[in-house]
């Protein structure tokens, strides 16, 4: 069977990559349709709603966490590592689904939605099952294959939620459709796992539990981080300003994708060689010099233009959704940069140091973002999400350089793509000041102006990555 090291690590990030800018695509669609059909307010009740799922599916996906890791190992009990993923997952299920009905009352007050207390348990109950097979095909170094059955997941999600919605479900068809095409893509990722599930040993369980005591709260207190500011805003302001938020962050998500496509395929990679005994800087360095190959160019765009963007895509409801723009922007710089190094930690089997450093940067998130919040309103949760984005990056890095001293932190690429981001700054910004932006397809004119910019200048600019291209396109060459 296929695993970490007997495929290509660029191969397969780009065709990941290719397939996030897919899913991105039909999401922002979906994003605009219902942001517009809904309003903020329900709109903003989805994804608190959702977020709260996220935030509690966090033990599932912990455990799916140590799952991956030790499969991708030389040697893995794997059908003992099946069973014992699904057996963790139906007790959870278990005791989230008791817990959404005691605290019904609280999810509808909190979300806005008559429903949440069951869309909370439909929710809960697909995400658990997809996410941790999904984990499994990544183990195998099978990023595409993970990607793609992703890709299709959204190209049924967002007609479903559509069909929903438009018969009146509102806000709980978004959630429906959602379920429903996870569900249905259940079955394509199986077909890359094919492994009989059994009952695990107490030797199985030992390892996974020696890794998960950690990846469990790793996973928590990630998620808490990555959803605090929504979670936040929702409490101390409201609903629509959590739309607000949300319509600022999918401008950017796409600075990730890159990150998150390389990432799962590195710590597979990682932890595959480390067992091995064999050396693993070159991929983390390689990682991190390309990782923020996206979120550079989307600061500089962001700054060009953040007015222009919110509200040509999604109407001037949203204009104050723009000041959230450029921090969030900033931010996805951050995350991408940190990022490969939390892989590369957790790959060399030192969890509990993400353990320790998602603790210290999620308390400084929460200290600062409730004090700035009650200060300056949404952007202050921003500014302190970016602040403690920031400490993460510096406090991986550290130890990334005392366990792999040969891993290169601030390789030359990214001094090149800041580089081509501001020469395309410069044209943007200059286009915005002479045309008049009040069309969707002018907004993509522009967009696709300016990323012609950035990256003929940067293959003009950059040899290191002219040499990546090439050996991308001969990993499929082999690979075919």
């Amino acid at each position: 069977m296929t695993d970490a090291t007997s495929v290509s690590l660029g191969g397969e990030t780009v065709k990941a990559t290719i397939a996030k800018f897919t899913m991105a695509v039909i999401g922002f669609v979906g994003t605009v349709v219902f942001a517009r059909v809904l309003g903020p307010t329900g709109f903003g009740g989805f994804y608190l709603l959702f977020s709260l799922v996220k935030l509690g599916d966090r033990a599932v996906n912990g455990w799916g966490t140590a799952v991956m890791k030790r499969f991708s190992e030389a040697g893995a009990p794997e059908r003992e590592l099946i069973g014992g993923q699904f057996a963790f997952t139906f007790g959870w299920l278990v005791l989230t689904g008791a817990a959404a009905v005691f605290a019904s009352g609280w999810l509808v007050s909190y979300t806005g939605l008559p429903e949440a207390p069951v869309l909370f348990v439909v929710l809960m109950a697909s995400v658990t099952l997809y996410e941790p097979i999904d984990r499994v095909v990544q183990a195998r170094g099978l990023i595409g294959a993970s990607m793609w059955i992703d890709t299709v997941r959204s190209l049924l999600t967002f007609p479903i939620q559509l069909a929903l919605v438009l018969l009146g479900l509102g806000a709980a068809g978004m959630a429906y459709g959602l379920a429903a095409a996870t569900f249905l893509s259940v079955p394509m990722l199986w077909y890359f796992v094919r492994v009989r599930p059994t009952t695990p040993s107490r030797e199985t369980l030992s390892s996974l539990w020696s890794y998960a005591k950690y990846s469990i709260p790793n996973s928590f207190l990630g998620q808490a981080y990555d959803r605090f500011d929504i979670l936040l805003l929702g409490f101390l302001l409201a609903p629509a300003a959590a739309g607000r938020y949300e319509v600022a962050l999918k401008l950017t998500v796409p600075a990730t994708f890159v990150m998150l496509a390389a990432q799962s395929g590195l710590m597979a990679r990682v932890s595959r060689l480390h067992s091995q005994g064999k050396g693993v800087s070159d991929d983390v360095s390689n990682t991190v010099a390309f990782s923020s190959i996206v979120a550079i160019p989307m600061l500089f765009g962001a700054l060009a233009m953040p007015e222009v963007l919110v509200v040509t895509a999604f109407g001037p409801e949203y204009a104050d959704a723009a000041s959230l723009l450029v921090g969030l922007a900033l931010f996805q710089v951050a995350n991408t940069q940190s990022g490969p190094l939390t892989s590369a930690i957790g790959g060399i089997d030192r969890p509990e140091i993400n353990t320790r450093i998602s603790a210290v940067t999620l308390s400084l998130n929460v200290v600062l973002g409730v004090a700035l919040t009650l200060a300056f309103g949404a952007i202050g949760v921003v500014i302190a999400t970016v602040i403690a984005e920031t400490l993460r990056y510096v406090l991986s890095a550290r130890v990334v350089k005392r366990e792999l001293p040969d891993v290169v932190l601030l390789p030359r690429t990214l001094g090149e793509q800041v580089a081509a981001s501001v020469l395309m700054f410069v044209v943007v910004f200059s286009l915005v000041r002479t045309i008049a932006i009040d069309q969707w397809y002018v907004l993509l004119g522009v967009v696709a102006v300016g990323a012609a910019v950035y990256s003929l200048v940067l293959v003009a600019i950059s040899r290191k990555l002219r040499v990546t291209i090439s050996g991308i396109v001969g990993s499929f060459g082999v690979e075919q």
